[in-house]
């Protein structure tokens, strides 16, 4: 399985590099359950409670400027996968592999 994305690190006033601490709220770009990043604006997670993969998109076409928004909930595998190729987002192999790879119900996903 994939692991959430690292955040890029960004500069103190001092210049030093830092990252930002994984977060648990699910709108946040560091969030730590991310399981694939689609395209600049949308990503997959799965919830905080494991119970439904999250098909997201980012209100801002601006990266690092508004949240991450819930466009749809499935709860198993099947129904991501069918979603993300009404969407176009199945053309790239990595994106496919990683979706194949998922449990078969969001609830038997492993948080690593």
């Amino acid at each position: 399985m994939v692991k959430a994305l690292d955040t890029p690190p960004s500069k103190n006033l001092l210049g030093a590099a830092v990252t930002a601490p994984m977060s648990h709220k699910e709108r946040d770009d560091n969030y730590n359950s991310v399981i694939v990043q689609l395209a600049p604006r949308w990503r997959i997670i799965i919830c905080k409670d494991s119970i439904q993969f999250i098909l997201q998109k980012r209100s801002s076409k601006h990266s690092n400027k508004g949240m991450w928004m819930g466009k749809s909930y499935p709860t198993t595998r099947d129904a991501l996968v069918s979603i993300c190729s009404s969407l176009k987002f199945l053309s790239d192999p990595r994106t496919t592999a990683v979706l194949k790879a998922l449990p078969d119900h969001a609830r038997n996903y492993i948080m690593e």
